[in-house]
């Protein structure tokens, strides 16, 4: 199957960054660590977050593919499916963090960001992927960014059904006119509302413009408003400054760019490494705070000291989390093999 090599390398750098800012944000290493290099610590600490964007830009470009290319007839089995694809990862993640919890908890009892062992409520309520929306403390870093695209893809697989009742392309049908005023008014209104985050209006403005990209790239139509919305952005930002939105049309413009450039050696050890990192990066996402607990729990524990032993326990803490995101990634693949042999 052939794969872009810019989506795969844009997953795989913004994973990395990610959980380089959990690290920075939670792990009490990066204390020490930012003694000798604090502007480092501070680029992750304060902007890392911002990497998310690209996973949501990119997520809507896939799911504007792949809704271009199959009738959605069935709304809601096309919604299960998606959450089949998305909680097998996160309960196992969520299962690691209660464990990590249970062992190295008592260590971390004056933090703040690591929650109590949850009743069965709230582990329910995570595993729908309600606990923000009904104001659950969360109990994982990445557990919002998988409730809002199963959001995301919700609203994009019902105008989808929507919109092919037309009998046209979805690149030629309402849809991109249609995500073109939503992205806008995420823009200009709704990410400007922080109560709205636990909610997919506040992330259009990303995922609306991959949406865009992908159907521009079909349709001449759909490119007119594609670049509508790319300057009435522009105007946004010229208006009042913000890099999160920028980010995003920056990837966005990207995929439009480059998005069918393919691996042109596919086999060789930079382009394998850069795609497997892509291929777990949704893993590593969400199941790389159980190992955050395990690392500072330890660092607690023993009372470390020094930027020695900090600098080494970030890059294991690193490496164990890529090997965490591997293992979940493997195990959910395999039970979903087998669940298909039996079936």
């Amino acid at each position: 199957m052939s794969r872009s090599a810019v989506i795969d390398s844009i997953k795989a750098m913004a994973s990395q960054v990610i959980v380089l800012h959990h690290l920075s944000l939670y792990a009490p290493m990066t204390d020490w660590v930012s003694l000798t290099w604090p502007r480092l610590v501070t680029f992750f600490f304060e902007d890392g977050r911002l990497a998310v964007q690209p996973f949501l830009v990119i997520g809507g470009f896939l799911a504007a593919q792949s809704l271009s290319q199959k009738p959605c007839q069935n709304v809601g089995l096309l919604i299960w499916k998606r959450y089949l694809r998305l909680a097998p990862q996160l309960l196992l993640a969520l299962v690691l963090v209660v464990l990590a919890t249970l062992c190295l908890g008592d260590q971390l009892s004056h933090e703040d960001w690591v929650s109590p062992l949850p009743t069965l409520g709230v582990f329910l309520a995570h595993l729908f992927f309600l606990q923000d929306v009904l104001g659950i403390e969360s109990m994982s870093a990445g557990a919002w960014y998988v409730a809002i695209d199963l959001q995301l893809f919700a609203l994009f697989v019902l105008l989808a059904h929507i919109a092919q009742q037309s009998k046209r392309p979805l690149s030629e049908s309402s849809a991109p006119l249609i995500v073109a005023i939503s992205t806008v008014a995420s823009i200009h209104i709704f990410s400007r509302e922080a109560a709205l985050d636990v909610w997919a209006i506040y992330y259009l403005s990303a995922y609306g413009l991959g949406a865009l990209v992908a159907w521009a790239r079909d349709s001449e139509r759909a490119r007119i408003w594609f670049w509508i919305t790319v300057a009435l952005l522009l105007l946004d930002w010229l208006s009042d400054p913000r890099t999160r939105p920028v980010l995003a049309l920056l990837t966005a413009l990207c995929l439009y760019g480059f998005a069918h450039i393919q691996w042109q050696n596919a086999l060789s050890p930079l382009s394998k490494s850069i795609q497997y990192l892509s291929d777990v990066s949704y893993s590593m996402f969400v199941s790389h705070f159980a190992v955050i607990i395990v690392v500072s729990g330890i660092w607690e524990k023993f009372g470390f000291e020094g930027m020695a032993l900090a600098s080494l326990g970030i890059v294991l803490a690193w490496l164990a989390s890529l090997g965490m995101g591997a293992g979940v990634q493997y195990l959910c693949e395999q039970s979903m093999r087998q669940a298909k042999t039996n079936h």
